[in-house]
């Protein structure tokens, strides 16, 4: 838990105990059963049902004005597309999603942090290192993530997150604009400070250099996501 307040300690002392898979499943688990948890509560709420097929019409709208799909086409594919969107679906598909999610994010993570350590801070340090890294700040994802889930209930809104989008009352997912402004998280800005700091320890770099490293990755990676309209993995 000293990773909220005490990350330079923590990761000293990971830096020269032999890698332990613990400290970066636990969060992994930890973030995974915020997530599961998330979506049953969430999509258990009529108003975030509706709001979820208003989304879809409103895909198969924009999708019928660019002459993508005809009405009729639209009218069908919104038909079949709410036999797997009842409640019992979502959250099944969200609890799942949850778990992926969690899982990826550590891998890709240490792979990240393992090759900036490489070729941006010219220091070697095993693989399992780097997970520990990007594993121990998940604990502050997961603290975003019951931010996010306390936000959802009061606002009734599916996409609550702890972030500057709040400010947009009619928040849309496939307005780029919308998740730009959705990546201004000081949770998610957090995390990636305290991966930076973890590498810095590891590697012996400068603390600045690294976390500056890091969240410029972090930066990229969001804008990309969102530009390849897949912007839902950046929120």
């Amino acid at each position: 838990m000293n990773v909220f307040a005490e990350p330079g300690e923590v990761f000293e002392e990971i830096k020269s105990t032999p890698p332990a898979t613990g400290n970066w499943l636990v969060p992994v688990f930890l973030w995974a059963l915020v997530g599961i948890v998330t979506s049953v509560i969430l999509l258990s709420q009529p108003a975030i049902q509706h709001q979820i097929h208003e989304q879809q019409a409103k895909a198969m709208d924009k999708m019928v004005q660019q002459g993508k799909l005809t009405r009729e086409q639209a009218d069908q594919a919104t038909a079949a597309a709410e036999k797997f969107t009842g409640p019992t679906m979502l959250m099944l598909f969200g609890g799942v999603g949850s778990v992926v999610v969690s899982i990826i994010h550590a891998v890709w993570w240490a792979l990240v942090l393992w090759l900036l350590g490489r070729w941006l801070l010219k220091s070697q340090f095993p693989y399992t290192k780097a997970l520990e890294v990007a594993g121990l700040p998940m604990m502050i994802g997961a603290l975003g993530a019951i931010v996010g889930l306390l936000l959802g209930i009061i606002l009734s809104r599916m996409y609550a997150t702890p972030s500057a989008a709040l400010l947009i009352t009619d928040f849309d997912v496939t307005n780029k604009a919308h998740l730009f402004v959705a990546t201004l998280n000081p949770f998610q800005i957090w995390q990636a400070i305290v991966m930076g700091v973890g590498l810095a320890k590891v590697t012996g770099a400068a603390a600045p250099r690294a976390v500056l490293g890091v969240l410029v990755f972090w930066a990229v990676q969001e804008s990309l996501l969102i530009l390849a309209g897949m912007g839902q993995m950046a929120l």
